[in-house]
Formats: structure tokens, sequence, C-alpha cells
């Protein structure tokens, strides 16, 4: 038995599919089963989860009514506690405390609480961006997922080359709000989003809440009659990877996953994204400077040789203060363009 105490800020969606909706999820599902695709992960050489990721999907439901879908992520965020019944010494009793005293709702809680909360969120935003509004073309479903959305807007504020893309690549990209963010400014965009099985599910309920009629193939349908051509999101589990073609997007992003991979996944993606870039196209990290989680996995250690050329890094300060009542996490936007030895675009 473990208790824990946890106050999640993102993650908990309810959708109301249509009847075919519901049914492309079932098949997923049990396509998942059918083919195992847990034990495909967890062998694969290059893309396996760490074993935290692995803890946090474990905790990861789809709950599905007649009429709703009901999702309920596992991920953890930084004030997480859990213990479990085999905790002794001083440090287990800390634990013990710092559990007990934010299931009683002790100020802990804060923090996290106003991590969701739009009204509390726009305030901090404006705090380092008082000249950046919400963009209109969002204003329907930004406050659904707010916290990851003001953190997409600053990544978006940063970047150095601001063209919309035409054909983006993200590796984990949860609920898909950064997807949703650049489609609905660029409704041409197409997407191929690498997620792990039960991360799929969010990304495809929120965009179909906020596209109803979005063109989305899921891992189970590649292949079949549904050209991915002709979609606008395919989503892709990390076995498929090679099915991406070479030099094919022009913008390839990551927000808050590399820090939870070790640092051999993180540099496999690198590689993999600098193999699927368009010449000049970009990639933008958006991640702790060094994870809290996983030894050796800092930015230091990211391998961007294979872009020959040197990431433009500075301080993402809004995504900084959410966590800041950790001391020492830093967030970093780190971009850099697809270059050739030359140092020219390939």
């Amino acid at each position: 038995m473990k208790l824990s105490g946890r106050d999640k800020t993102m993650f908990q969606t309810v959708f109301t599919p249509s009847a075919d909706e519901a049914r492309t999820l079932l098949d997923y599902v049990r396509y998942l089963w059918d083919e195992r695709i847990g034990e495909q992960l967890a062998e694969h050489p290059l893309y396996r989860p760490s074993a935290l990721w692995k803890h946090w999907a474990g905790q990861t439901f789809t709950g599905f009514s007649l009429e709703r879908i009901l999702l309920q992520g596992g991920h953890a965020f930084p004030s997480s506690v859990e213990v479990g019944l085999g905790e002794t010494g001083e440090e287990g009793a800390s634990r013990w405390r710092r559990c007990l005293g934010a299931l009683l709702g002790g100020r802990g809680t804060d923090p996290i609480r106003q991590g969701r909360d739009p009204e509390q969120l726009q305030k901090r935003f404006r705090r380092f961006y008082p000249q950046v509004a919400v963009c209109s073309e969002h204003e329907r479903w930004y406050a659904w997922h707010p916290n990851p959305y003001f953190r997409c807007l600053e990544a978006y504020v940063l970047r150095e080359k601001k063209p919309l893309p035409e054909h983006m690549l993200e590796i984990g990209a949860g609920a898909c709000v950064n997807v949703a963010f650049y489609r609905s400014l660029n409704p041409a965009m197409r997407t191929t989003v690498i997620d792990l099985p039960e991360t799929i599910i969010f990304g495809y309920c929120f965009l179909k809440s906020v596209f109803p009629d979005i063109r989305i193939l899921l891992p189970h349908e590649i292949g079949q009659d549904q050209a991915g051509s002709h979609a606008d999101v395919q989503f892709l589990l990390p076995t498929q990877v090679d099915l991406v073609p070479d030099r094919s997007m022009d913008f390839c992003f990551n927000m808050s996953s590399f820090q939870e991979m070790t640092i051999e996944t993180v540099n496999h993606y690198l590689r993999f994204m600098s193999r699927t870039l368009t010449p000049g196209g970009t990639v933008l990290s958006v991640n702790l400077e060094s994870s809290r989680y996983l030894e050796g996995n800092a930015l230091k250690n990211y391998d961007f040789a294979l872009y020959h050329a040197t990431p433009r890094r500075q301080p993402a300060p809004f995504g900084t203060d959410l966590v800041g009542h950790i001391q020492g996490l830093n967030i970093v936007h780190a971009e850099v363009s697809q270059q050739s030895l030359n140092g020219g675009p390939e």
C-alpha cells in the first residue's frame, strides 16, 4: 500500500466523443494490448521510457461511459510526494510529514493550485512579458489547459525564428496544447507527434475538442487505407519513428519531457530530429537545465553535433518561476537550426 499526496495541474480531461471517435479510441486501446506495445517499448534499444516515465504512465487512466470519456493523467509535478510503508529514518519521517501536510491542505499545495488557475497564470506571465497577450485565435480554449498554454506562449515569444511551421514534429506532446497553439495560427499545418501510448489518448481528445473536424491518424491506423499524408495530425509510438521521412519537417519541438528521459534517449531523439529536418529547419527544446530526476541529464550533455551549430540558449523566466519554489531548477530555451558542415543551411 502507498499513500500519495498529489495535486496535478493538467491532463485531467472530460471529452464527449462521437460514436466513431469512441470506436476509434477503443480500437486503439485494443491494439495496444493485442500487439503487446508495452513490452515492445520496454525492450526498445533507443527509445524505451525511463523508469520514471514508466511509473507515471502506469498511473494514467481512461474511463468510458455511454456519453463521456474521463482522462486522468499520472504525471507528477515537482511538489509531488509519494511514500511507502517501508520508509524509515528521518528522511522517511520527513516525506510522511510533507505528504500529510499536502493531504490536509498545507501551504505547500498553494503554488501548484495556482499553477492551474488561468487568471493567476496570466498575471504571472505578464510580470515577465507585459507586452504579450493571449492570441485572439486561442481565446476560446487556452484556459482549458492554462499551465502548458502559457509555457507554450513563452516558448513562442522567445523564438528567434518565428515563421509558422508548415510541418511540425513534436516529441512528447502530452495534451497537444502546443499543437493546438500552432494549428490555430496556421490551419494548414501538418503535425507528427511521437509519444507514449497512454498519453496519445489525451492529445487526441483535446485536439478533437478544439478542432472537431481535425483529421487525426492514430498508431494502429498507420498503413491502412487512410494515408498519413492526408491527416492533419498523426500520432506515432517511439517504435514507429522510422516511418517519419527524412527532411520532412521544418520545426521540431520538445517541452518538459527531455528532462524526464535518460540522456542517451534524449540524444537519440536529437539525432532523429536532425534526420527529419529540412535545411535551415529549427529544433526547440524547453527543459530543465539539469534534470532533477535523472543523473547525467543536463543541457550541457545534449548532443547537437549533427546540427553543425551551437544552440542559442536563454532563460525561460516564466517557466522557471512556476517551479521557483524548488531551489536550483532553471528552465532553458535552447534553439538550433539545421546547418551544413560549412555553416550554412544544408
